[in-house]
């Protein structure tokens, strides 16, 4: 009776660990260095009162080429892939060939591969995410995608050239070609 004690109580500690080493991963408790923008910032991309759909794009549009308000507003110098599994999606991840890298950067701050459309999603039911290192190895920007399910994907840094978060049908085949093609990932 003793040693089934000794072997549950080792397993509950086990399940708690990898439950934090999960949380703290996911939020990027020890590497992450985020640009984000300042409240003011925050502020122009917000519902104002008066404000229809076309008064929001149009604030949108006006930062699109913008540099400051770029993904992930930062250097790069690796990007890895994560299928969005909890506890052993992190462990899983590939890395971007250094070549691939400006691509991605491109492609996430390319407003023809997003879409306007907004639907209400959790970051949870996405099938990948993006994670973007800079030389200290901290985590600069995030990026997940909703491929199957939804169309969407949800960044930080936010960035007005993903619009609303919907991916455009031309965004959806590129990351989708990024993703599955071998010969981008070490």
């Amino acid at each position: 009776m003793m040693k089934s004690k000794k072997t549950l109580l080792l397993f509950f500690s086990l399940l708690v660990a990898l439950f934090m080493v999960n949380r703290l991963n996911t939020n990027d408790y020890f590497q992450s260095n985020y640009k984000d923008l300042t409240p003011e910032q925050e502020s122009i991309f917000k519902w104002k009162n008066g404000d229809d759909e076309n008064s929001l794009q149009k604030r949108y549009k006006k930062y699109f080429s913008d540099k400051s308000y770029a993904f992930p507003r930062q250097n790069v110098s690796k990007v890895k892939l994560f299928e969005n599994i909890p506890l052993a999606g992190p462990l899983m991840g590939k890395t971007l060939k250094p070549f691939q890298i400006n691509r991605f950067i491109n492609f996430c701050n390319d407003p023809e591969n997003f879409d306007w459309k907004e639907t209400t999603w959790q970051v949870n039911d996405s099938e990948y995410y993006f994670k973007l290192y800079n030389d200290d190895n901290e985590v600069v920007g995030k990026i997940y995608f909703c491929l199957e399910k939804c169309g969407m994907t949800s960044s930080k840094p936010f960035c007005p050239a993903m619009k609303f978060g919907g991916l455009s049908e031309k965004g959806k085949n590129q990351i989708e070609k990024l993703i599955n093609d071998k010969a981008n990932w070490d």
